[in-house]
């Protein structure tokens, strides 16, 4: 029983990653293609990096078939599979110690939000 709980717990929160490093993945490639029309940046040719902290919905952008537990989720999210596996992005698992992005998107303990709020470039008031 406490197994098939965290199964719902956790399902909701590997769609959630998984949509949103699809939306990351096309916002960096647009970005890709206006950096490399507006010519200032060299080299835009390499693929672009795309850190997530959850393992499995890193393996997901990089499984070219679909999972009984995706089904319903919409094909247009899966577009981050042909992204990573044309070579533009490559979406990479990072710990929640080092992703500071997640003081935007979760409670953290003092230190390690003070640190990603350092790495940001911010500070408390």
């Amino acid at each position: 029983m406490e197994k098939r709980k965290t199964e719902l717990y956790s399902r909701p929160i590997i769609e959630a990653e998984y949509v949103a490093a699809g939306e990351a993945a096309n916002e960096a490639i647009w970005l890709r293609k206006f950096l490399t029309d507006l010519e200032i940046v060299p080299n835009m040719h390499l693929p672009i990096t795309l850190y997530c902290d959850n393992s499995a919905a890193v393996a997901n952008s990089r499984e070219p078939r679909s999972h009984k537990q995706g089904k319903h989720i919409e094909r247009y999210y899966h577009l981050i599979r042909e992204i990573v596996h044309h070579g533009d992005v490559v979406v990479t698992q990072i710990s929640s110690e080092q992703n500071i992005a997640d003081p935007f998107t979760k409670v953290l303990m003092g230190k390690v939000f003070e640190s990603h709020l350092q790495s940001l470039g911010l500070r408390c008031l």
